[in-house]
């Protein structure tokens, strides 16, 4: 009986070496390559990612609305190309915020996004 329990001991020993040894070629077969991130999910890749989304945003001139801040705006568009002061005759001071890769023009007020336009 103790030899028994010996073998088995042994075995199972050997068979989690030999897991650990071929670990990433028993992870290719199982799991899908998005899977196998060993980083967690607040890593630098997840900044990666973050960071080529902005890029994608800012190469389309997606994602900027209405009720935005400045910082949300420049997050995601990067540093306008021209900054217009927009004048009026007793109205609140606006800026206008250009952005001619993008195609957009940002207008602020008081510190928040009220409309997105064509350049």
């Amino acid at each position: 009986m103790k030899l028994s329990r010996l073998l088995l001991f042994a075995a199972i020993v050997a068979a989690a070496f030999w897991a650990v040894r071929h670990r990433d070629e028993i992870l290719n077969r199982i799991l899908p390559a998005s899977a196998r991130s060993n980083a967690p999910p607040s890593a630098p890749a997840d900044d990666a990612l973050t960071a080529a989304s902005r890029e994608a945003d800012r190469a389309q001139g997606g994602g900027v609305t209405e009720n935005m801040t400045p910082d949300q705006v420049r997050a995601l568009l990067g540093a306008p190309d021209e900054i217009q002061p927009v004048a009026g005759d007793g109205a609140p001071v606006r800026e206008r915020w250009v952005y001619r890769q993008a195609g957009k023009a940002v207008v602020f007020q008081n510190g928040v996004a009220v409309s997105v336009e064509a350049p």
